[in-house]
């Protein structure tokens, strides 16, 4: 990582979101001038024709480091610097428009108002009905814990009895589940699964509400960073990873897009730039792919 980006993980505020239900457009500021990608015909072929007509996309995400890190100047992360990535690879201006949840990135898909959703929810059947979903990422399940309590909780099976929380619709949702199902009749009592938001499962924590925020390994180990020696992460070894995947309305040809401009990041060595810079190269993809659950 780099020291700009290491600065960036150390002094801005962790899980800041901003915006309404309504959706509001934020300024996504990242590394712009640094962010150097090829324009890529094919993809660019693939958009919706009223977006090649405007010239103009609208991307939505609910805010959340390392991909929105909101800053005194507008956001920087990954989301922004993907951004300007994506607008040299479609030859489109992309804005973007901040939620405050997945609920709300499904209204602003759903009524129009944004096109694409650039964060990550987990790849399912159910989810495909309704959206077409472009896998970018992997992402493996982690809980962040009050570091005084280190000793007592090492590993998954020590939260049962205990309380966890985790942003309601993310791909932790799964793996919440999962071990509730596994604690269930055991002697240790059963784990209580509680949905809040991004923000409110982190601060569900601090304030002794929940006994852990479970979240993908690259969430917590951003929240561990931004409050040294007040959390500590247990890290769930599940063997596989699990694909995680940016959204558009289903059939609105925008997938198929975005699909395409991903997969030319990918090839032109821009992604793997990117994942690093913002320490994610462990949840890099070798391809995009469309719908892949």
């Amino acid at each position: 990582m780099t020291a700009a980006a290491t600065a960036a993980l150390l002094t801005l505020a962790a899980c800041g979101g901003s915006g309404d239900d309504g959706g509001e457009s934020a300024d996504a500021s990242g590394g712009a001038g640094a962010v150097q990608a090829e324009f890529s015909q094919e993809a660019a072929d693939l958009l919706p024709q009223a977006i090649q007509d405007s010239g103009t996309m609208t991307w939505t995400a609910a805010p959340k480091p390392p991909f929105y890190v909101d800053g005194e100047d507008g956001f920087t992360g990954l989301g922004p610097d993907l951004q300007a990535a994506m607008e040299q690879v479609l030859g489109v201006d992309i804005e973007f428009q901040a939620t405050d949840g997945l609920n709300s990135v499904l209204l602003s898909l759903q009524s129009g108002r944004a096109d694409f959703f650039v964060g990550g929810v987990r790849a399912t059947p159910e989810r495909q009905q309704d959206f077409d979903l472009v896998g970018w990422l992997t992402v493996g399940p982690s809980y962040l814990i009050p570091a005084e309590r280190a000793d007592e909780l090492t590993e998954p099976g020590d939260l049962c009895g205990l309380t966890v929380a985790y942003e309601e619709g993310s791909s932790m949702e799964s793996f919440v589940t999962a071990l509730a199902e596994d604690c269930a009749g055991g002697s240790d009592g059963e784990l209580t699964p509680l949905p809040l938001t991004a923000d409110g499962a982190r601060l569900a924590v601090d304030s002794g509400r929940a006994d852990a925020f479970a979240a993908n390994e690259s969430d917590s180990r951003y929240i561990q960073l931004q409050r040294e020696g007040r959390y500590e992460v247990i890290v769930e070894d599940t063997g596989t990873s699990d694909l995680t995947a940016g959204m558009s309305l289903a059939g609105s040809g925008v997938g198929e897009a975005m699909a395409a401009a991903f997969q030319a990041l990918i090839d032109q060595g821009v992604y793997e730039e990117l994942m690093t810079e913002w320490n994610l190269a462990d949840s890099m993809v070798d391809e995009s792919v469309l719908n892949p659950a």
